[in-house]
């Protein structure tokens, strides 16, 4: 970090460029606003759910004191993905919650990406199959 701490950037490895907030919550919501489009399976979004979900600053603010930084990993299209929140002084800051850019690649263009509506819903839940 280069100077005082003044925001929070989030990405995820491979699949969004790095975006930087003026708030932790707005950083959350933007990476669950795009995780919610990538084909992840059930037990990969309720892990992320929890994570980007109701209270997601408050326990995101206990990573963020202790290591530094939140580094959490998945598996898309057999590969290992970082999602990454850590503070920063760099910017431009985004003022509210929006979808990361993806990046232009053909392995992201090829992910079946799905909007969403709403975005972000936090609380949103996946309908479960009878």
């Amino acid at each position: 970090m280069k100077g005082p701490q003044t925001g929070y950037a989030a990405s995820i490895e491979g699949i969004t460029e790095t975006t930087s907030f003026a708030s932790l919550a707005d950083a959350l919501a933007s990476l669950w606003g795009t995780l919610r489009t990538l084909p992840l399976g059930w037990t990969q979004y309720e892990a992320y759910r929890y994570f980007f979900g109701p209270d997601a600053a408050q326990r995101t603010e206990g990573f963020l004191a202790r290591d530094g930084h939140l580094l959490l990993s998945f598996v898309l299209l057999g590969h290992n993905r970082q999602i990454r929140v850590v503070p920063t002084s760099d910017g431009p800051l985004q003022p509210a919650p929006k979808r990361l850019e993806l990046l232009n690649t053909p392995a992201v263009m090829a992910l079946c990406l799905h909007d969403t509506v709403g975005f972000p819903d936090p609380e949103e839940r996946l309908p479960r199959s009878a």
